[in-house]
C-alpha cells in the first residue's frame, strides 16, 4: 500500500488509545493534517529543504514525464525518509509501471488525457486532479472510481485566494467525492485559510516551494496546522420553536347554577 495512503488513514482514524497496564500508556499525537512540498523536478536543493523542514511527503511535478525518468530515479537512489510522488496532467500504464520500479509512492494526474487502465494499478497511489469547475455529476461520478485519493484546487490561476464562493466549491466537492481529500495551497493563501480546509474534510495540504523564503513558507503551515481543532466545530444554526397556542372558543361559557336545597 502507498505509505502517502497510510498516512492519510491514519489521519481520518485518528489515534486509537493503546492497551497496558500503568499511567505511562499514552494516547499517540496524530498530526490533523498532511503536508505535502511540491518542487519541479530536478531541484535538489529545495527537496533538501522540504525533507529538513518536516514535510510528511513530497510532490515532484513534471510537464513530460518520459523525459523526467533519469532525474525522478535519482530521488528513488536517495531513498528519502519521507514517500514521494510525482504530478503529471497525464500518465500512462506504462509510466506507472517504470515509476513504481524506481520508488515512486503515488502519482498526480488530470482526468481528460490519462489512460483508464492506470486506474488498475494497485501498487502505487492514485491521486485524481480536480478543479472547481467539476460539475456535481461527475463529481459524484469519482466516487466509483479505483482512486486513493482526490486533489482539489482553483480552476485557474487567476482566481483570487480562498473566497466564500471557492469555498462553496470545495464543500460541494468534497462532499460528494467519498475520497481522501488533498488541496493545492497557492503561494497567495494565507495559513489562516488552513482552518476553513480542515473543516472541509481536508487532510493535506500542497505546498508549493517554489517560493522566496521556501524553508520559512513550509514552517508557517506546518505552525498553523499544529493549532487546528481536534474536533470540527458545529455550524451555528438558530433553532425556532414555533408554539400553537390554545384557540380562544367562541361560545360562551355559563356558570353553572347552585341546585337550591
Amino acid at each position: 500500500m502507498s505509505k502517502l495512503l497510510e498516512k492519510l488513514e491514519r489521519i481520518s482514524e485518528g489515534s486509537s488509545q493503546p492497551l497496558g497496564f500503568g499511567a505511562a500508556v499514552s494516547r499517540a499525537k496524530v498530526s490533523q493534517m498532511l503536508v505535502i512540498a511540491s518542487i519541479p523536478a530536478g531541484n535538489a536543493k529545495l527537496t533538501a529543504f522540504s525533507e529538513k523542514g518536516g514535510a510528511d511527503a513530497l510532490l515532484v511535478t513534471v510537464e513530460h514525464l518520459d523525459k523526467e525518468i533519469k532525474n525522478l530515479a535519482k530521488i528513488g537512489r536517495a531513498k528519502a525518509d519521507i514517500p514521494w510522488g510525482v504530478s503529471s496532467e497525464t500518465v500512462s500504464k506504462e509510466e506507472i509501471e517504470k515509476l513504481i520500479e524506481i520508488g515512486c509512492d503515488f502519482v498526480i494526474f488530470a482526468p481528460a488525457k490519462t489512460p483508464a487502465a492506470v486506474l488498475t494499478e494497485e501498487i502505487i497511489g492514485k491521486v485524481l486532479k480536480i478543479d472547481t469547475s467539476l460539475t456535481e455529476s461527475l463529481a459524484k461520478a469519482v466516487n466509483r472510481l479505483q482512486l486513493d485519493a482526490v486533489l482539489i484546487g482553483p480552476s485557474s490561476e487567476e482566481e483570487p485566494p480562498f473566497t466564500v464562493l471557492q469555498m462553496m466549491m470545495y464543500e460541494r466537492l468534497a462532499s460528494v467525492t467519498g475520497k481522501h481529500l488533498l488541496a493545492t495551497m497557492a503561494p497567495s493563501m494565507s495559513t489562516s485559510d488552513l482552518e476553513s480546509l480542515w473543516g472541509l474534510g481536508v487532510r493535506g495540504i500542497v505546498v508549493d516551494m517554489a517560493v522566496e523564503q521556501p524553508e520559512q513558507r513550509l514552517s508557517e503551515v506546518k505552525e498553523a496546522i499544529q493549532k487546528l481543532p481536534t474536533t470540527r466545530k458545529k455550524s451555528k444554526e438558530k433553532i425556532r420553536a414555533t408554539l400553537s397556542l390554545p384557540r380562544a372558543s367562541s361560545e360562551k361559557v355559563e356558570p353553572e347554577e347552585e341546585e337550591e336545597e
